[in-house]
């Protein structure tokens, strides 16, 4: 299995310095390959990146091309995706922000979730985040959840990848998170997560989060996190419990997988929606229609 990491870098020196040497230090990390992709016209962070070049396979060098900084960190993300699974002819990547830290053991669980759900169909890919409490039990286990991608640090299969064409995520790339485009999809499935945090997202006042360290989404991810001193490497046990991350993350339950399929199928969605209403005057098929199209709109 060959595995490569990619890490997006733009305005932060301080940070980037920080990710990459949690990426280095990283149990595993020698056996990676690794990408950087650097958004131009900051010179502090072009020091940072001149410093530790010499870690990376490969750095390529993007010119800001969209005036909105959505659209930039759409391009970076998709390119750097793009170039590890269609260039290097990885079967897994793993996207880290220039924010985020990555815990000790992260690359390790991200491997052997590989190895263990590879051949499973409904498997998506890993995410490394977490806001559950990071108890002994938390820390040596992991649940199967359907949700998108931890855009903080998260990682898709080759097999997912090769869902979407490129002309389809490069669209809108000025008014949608890209990995927003990839959610239905990803439920369709399962993400393997872990049950303490294996990211630190210290990104306040970006682009997408708040402005307060302290604001819930930080505090609990600090709650969860394990850190990236060096701790025991221990092979993983399923445990499923339910993630508070957001509330549509869902512990994954292989009968369900029709309800995400019909909603990640706008065509299927509407049919479905188009028989529920000719059914309406039986009561009987009406009340089952009617419990089918709850669980779709809780979701």
């Amino acid at each position: 299995m060959k595995k490569s990491l990619v890490i997006f870098a733009n305005s932060r020196a301080g940070l980037l310095t920080s990710c990459i040497e949690s990426v280095l230090n990283s149990h595993g990390a020698e056996y990676w390959e690794k990408v950087l992709v650097l958004q131009t016209g900051y010179p502090d962070v072009e020091k940072i990146v001149a410093r530790y070049e010499k870690h990376f396979d490969l750095v390529v060098r993007v010119k800001k091309y969209h005036e909105i900084t959505l659209g930039n960190i759409n391009q970076n993300r998709i390119l750097g995706t793009s170039i590890c699974f269609d260039l290097l002819n990885s079967d897994v990547v793993l996207g880290i922000e220039e924010d985020t830290l990555i815990a000790f053991d992260a690359l390790h669980f991200v491997n052997e979730m590989c190895e263990k759900y590879e051949s499973c169909k409904a498997f998506r890919g890993v995410n490394l985040g977490s806001f559950e409490s990071n108890t002994e039990v938390n820390r040596s286990t992991y649940s199967l959840l359907r949700y998108g991608l931890h855009g903080q640090a998260g990682a898709l299969t080759k097999n997912t990848w090769k869902h979407f064409s490129l002309s389809f995520l490069l669209q809108d790339m000025c008014t949608m998170g890209w990995d927003s485009k990839i959610d239905s999809y990803l439920k369709t499935g399962f993400l393997a997560t872990p049950n303490a945090s294996r990211l630190l997202d210290q990104g306040w006042g970006g682009t997408h989060q708040s402005t307060d360290p302290n604001s819930p989404y930080f505090a609990n991810q600090r709650s969860s996190w394990v850190g990236t001193m060096p701790i025991p490497i221990r092979k993983f046990q399923n445990k499923n419990i339910i993630h508070t991350w957001r509330k549509d993350a869902r512990i994954y339950k292989s009968n369900e997988s029709f309800i995400y399929w019909a909603k990640h199928n706008r065509y299927l969605y509407g049919g479905f929606q188009s028989i529920r209403k000719r059914l309406k005057k039986n009561r009987v098929a009406y009340r089952i229609m009617r419990y089918f199209n709850n669980k779709l709109n809780k979701e």
